[in-house]
């Protein structure tokens, strides 16, 4: 199985009157065909400016790709003009959004939403395009998909906009699919079935997906692969269950032992001191030496690269071992 997307030295920066700052910072990673690909860390780290920049839609005029390629079945995406990318998006890579509310237009049916980029990329007529749209319903679990065409997104519950947000998302068979936090602000059986679809369509499509998330509980459960990122930047890359059963790096092992299931009865759950770094803020050295009790002055000063401690496993610490001594 080859890999179908490569992100190589990936860097975005936010430009202002006063001063250019690095927002995502030498991110490297790969996703195989089928493969589910956890892209994890903390609010700011960096995880949807990253698949933002991978799909084309930086949410400001400020935000550019500074350096690096992202690479669709080995062509550098990042060299395409628009109009070329627009045809990228959609029918190769698609996106649900964090927010399904606020991403789907209150003016427009969902069946016309779903339908609009049919008739788009595929040049269908209206009602065909439609028809569409009523099946893609029906595939993502939608009830009665014929009639519910014809609501608008305020008459969806928030699982159902997420499901239209999927539909849409999949109308053009792209097989790339990023979905950022995709659970959230969604009830517990809700999530489980949002993750079971997403699954489900991975193994009836072949899709390949990127999965945002800050919860290691969803990660554990749909994901092949996992990326943790930090202050922009990937600290840790490994397989699932490697990287939950022997974390290399201490941000990661930080995130694991503060899931509530980590935690020992009747014990106070463990937290990570401090704050993640704002970017016009950005410790020297090691990013995350600020939070970290294993640091030492190599780490204050000198960037880690991050490098294979075992095959498959990657990390940007410098004192990996003293951290699986301590475990």
């Amino acid at each position: 199985m080859g890999d179908i997307l490569q992100v190589d030295n990936l860097a975005v920066e936010v430009v202002t009157p006063a001063e250019t700052l690095r927002a995502v910072d030498g991110v490297t990673f790969a996703l195989g065909e089928g493969e589910v690909l956890g892209l994890v860390g903390e609010s700011g780290s960096g995880k949807t400016l990253t698949c933002r920049a991978v799909i084309g839609l930086l949410p400001s005029r400020r935000l550019r790709i500074a350096g690096g390629a992202i690479r669709l079945d080995g062509h550098d995406i990042t060299r395409l003009s628009e109009d070329e990318m627009q045809r990228v998006r959609g029918r190769e890579i698609g996106m649900i959004f964090q927010n399904p509310t606020s991403h789907l237009d209150p003016l427009m049916t969902i069946g016309n939403q779903i339908a609009e980029s049919l008739r788009v990329h595929d040049g269908l007529p209206a009602r065909e395009a439609l028809e569409q749209a009523a099946d893609l319903l029906r595939q993502v679990g939608v009830p009665d998909p014929r009639t519910r065409v014809n609501n608008y997104p305020h008459e969806f519950s928030g699982g159902m906009r997420q499901r239209a947000m999927i539909a849409a998302a999949l109308a053009c068979r792209p097989r790339i699919l990023i979905a950022d936090e995709p659970t959230t602000a969604l009830d517990v059986t809700v999530q489980a079935q949002i993750l079971r679809l997403l699954l489900d369509l991975r193994d009836r499509r072949g899709l390949s997906i990127i999965l945002v998330t800050h919860d290691l509980g969803v990660v554990a459960q749909a994901c092949d692969a996992i990326a943790v990122m930090y202050g922009g930047q990937i600290v840790e890359r490994a397989a699932k269950a490697e990287l939950l059963r022997r974390p290399l790096h201490p941000y990661s092992r930080g995130l694991i032992a503060s899931q509530p299931g980590s935690a020992e009865p009747l014990r106070e759950l463990p937290t990570i001191p401090g704050q993640p770094p704002a970017i016009a803020a950005m410790p020297s050295g090691c990013r995350f030496h600020p939070r970290c009790a294993l640091a030492e002055d190599a780490c204050r000063r000198e960037p880690p690269a991050l490098t294979a401690a075992a095959p498959g496993h990657a990390t940007a610490c410098r004192r990996w071992t003293a951290l699986v001594e301590a475990a």
